[in-house]
C-alpha cells in the first residue's frame, strides 16, 4: 500500500508551498510522492475542485489531503498512516478529529448555532488543549477537521469522487465525507500525529 501527499494552494512562489516540505522530509519514505496544485485568483478550482482533480490523477492507495499551512513535527508520520489502513475497514484517518458532533438535544430545545458543535475533540498540534483534549494515539471518531484528510481510495471511488459541483466548495467538505463513509460503512479515525494547523490566514480573515 502506498501513499500521496495531495495539496492545494494559492501560493505562486517556487516549490512546495507553506510547510509541506516538512511532510517530506520526516517521511520515513524519501521518496515520498506529492501532487499539487496551484491556483490563483484568475483560475481557483477551490478546495474541492483541487481535490478532485488529484483525485482523478492520482494512482495511490491512500490521498493524503493537507493544507499548505500545517506543520510536521514527526518523523515517520507516513508510517503510522498507513499502519491503520492495514484494516481494510478504515476509510479516512486525520490529525484531529471529534467523538461527537452535535448537542444530544439538538431539536428538542429551542435552536442555537453552537448545538451544532463538534464534541470531543482529540488532535496532537501545539495549542490542543485549546481545541479540545491532547491526543497521542488513535480511535474512532465521528468527523475529522479538513485540515488533514488521509482518504482510501477504495472510499473516493465508492462515492463517486469529491463532487465538486455538489459537495460545499471550502466548509464542511469534511463532514460530507466523513458522513459518507460511516455511510458506506467505513471507519473514520483521527490520529495523534505532532503537527500543527496554523490556520484562520485565509477562510477566516476579515476580507475572506
Amino acid at each position: 500500500m502506498n501513499l500521496e501527499l495531495c495539496i492545494a494552494t494559492m501560493s505562486t512562489k517556487p516549490g512546495l508551498p507553506g510547510y509541506s516540505q516538512e511532510w517530506v522530509d520526516k517521511a520515513s519514505d524519501p521518496s515520498l510522492s506529492i501532487r499539487l496544485v496551484c491556483n490563483s485568483p484568475e483560475n481557483n478550482l477551490g478546495v474541492v475542485g483541487s481535490y478532485q482533480g488529484m483525485y482523478e490523477e492520482s494512482k495511490a492507495d491512500v490521498l493524503c489531503y493537507l493544507h499548505d499551512d500545517v506543520s510536521c513535527y514527526e518523523k515517520d508520520w507516513d508510517q503510522r498512516v498507513l499502519a491503520e489502513f492495514e484494516d481494510s475497514t478504515v476509510g479516512v484517518v486525520g490529525f484531529g478529529g471529534a467523538l461527537s458532533h452535535g448537542d444530544p438535544d439538538l431539536y428538542k430545545k429551542p435552536y442555537q448555532l453552537n448545538q451544532l458543535a463538534r464534541r470531543g475533540y482529540l488532535s496532537n498540534v501545539d495549542d490542543a488543549e485549546v481545541h479540545g483534549e491532547r491526543f497521542t494515539e488513535a480511535t474512532d471518531v465521528a468527523v475529522l477537521d479538513g485540515f488533514s484528510l488521509c482518504v482510501r481510495r477504495d472510499l473516493l471511488d465508492a462515492c463517486g469522487g469529491w463532487h465538486p459541483s455538489d459537495w460545499p466548495p471550502h466548509h464542511l467538505y469534511d463532514y460530507v465525507l466523513c458522513a459518507m463513509a460511516h455511510r458506506l460503512g467505513y471507519r473514520v479515525r483521527v490520529l495523534g500525529v505532532r503537527c500543527h494547523h496554523h490556520g484562520g490566514r485565509t477562510a477566516t480573515s476579515k476580507p475572506y
